[in-house]
């Protein structure tokens, strides 16, 4: 076997199968394509920016594994505003911008992760167009699902934003560590007595355990189906 097959198998077991850039795309398509992207693959440890905040865009990440935990930055203090978990693509709206991005990101947990530059992306759009429409719609799903996020969350009760904010802050085993209240809760745009009353009916209702800052979900499934 040649450095070339190799390179190629190599891509072929690490890139994410299916990936949403390679829909309608044949197994020979796929394997060109990626021979185009030649994705790099770093791996972060836990505690390890992936992305700081001022960086310029320009790269397109697949989480491969792992949990990230996603800062919004400007403020008195970062304030954690989304995780993401293995099978989570990031930095696909910055991707073509030139202005720095507004948010860091960070390795909560040994991450792998394979990265694609915009150069590449582009030789791949004009080589396969497909790619550049799955892109496009790719983008204009999360558009839909942010919007939704922000009518529904505007209009939440204080329950269904503390269930959201439990559920985005826990990590793989359910724990919530809260850190920097009062940042979150404005963000939230939600007051302390209204969040502690839903914190007390979820710990009522065995949904959750309690011990200082530390919140551990004992219900998954109760708790997200607040927000359904």
């Amino acid at each position: 076997m040649n450095g070339t097959d190799s390179a190629k198998q190599a891509r072929s077991a690490f890139f994410p199968d299916p990936c949403f850039l390679f829909d309608s795309l044949s197994k020979r398509e796929r394997e060109n394509a990626l021979a185009i992207l030649s994705p790099e693959f770093p791996v972060f440890e836990a505690g390890e920016k992936i992305v700081r905040a001022g960086e310029s865009g320009g790269r397109l990440f697949f989480l491969l594994s792992g949990l990230c935990a996603v800062y919004r930055t400007g403020g008195e203090k970062p304030v954690l505003i989304n995780r993401l978990r293995t099978g989570d693509t990031f930095g696909a709206a910055s991707l073509f911008t030139e202005g720095p991005t507004p948010t860091e990101i960070t390795a909560e947990t040994r991450c792998r992760i394979a990265v694609v530059k915009e150069s590449e992306l582009s030789r791949l759009f004009l080589a396969f167009p497909q790619t550049a429409t799955n892109y496009i719609r790719f983008l204009s799903r999360k558009l839909v699902f942010l919007n939704r996020r922000v009518r529904d969350f505007s209009a939440a009760t204080s329950d269904e934003k503390t269930a959201c904010l439990l559920l985005n802050e826990s990590d793989e085993n359910g724990v919530a560590v809260l850190k920097n209240v009062t940042a979150i809760l404005r963000t939230m745009n939600i007051s302390r007595a209204s969040f502690y009353r839903s914190l007390n009916s979820f710990l009522s209702r065995g949904m959750i355990a309690k011990n200082g800052n530390q919140i551990k979900i004992i219900k998954s499934k109760e708790l997200k189906g607040i927000l359904s």
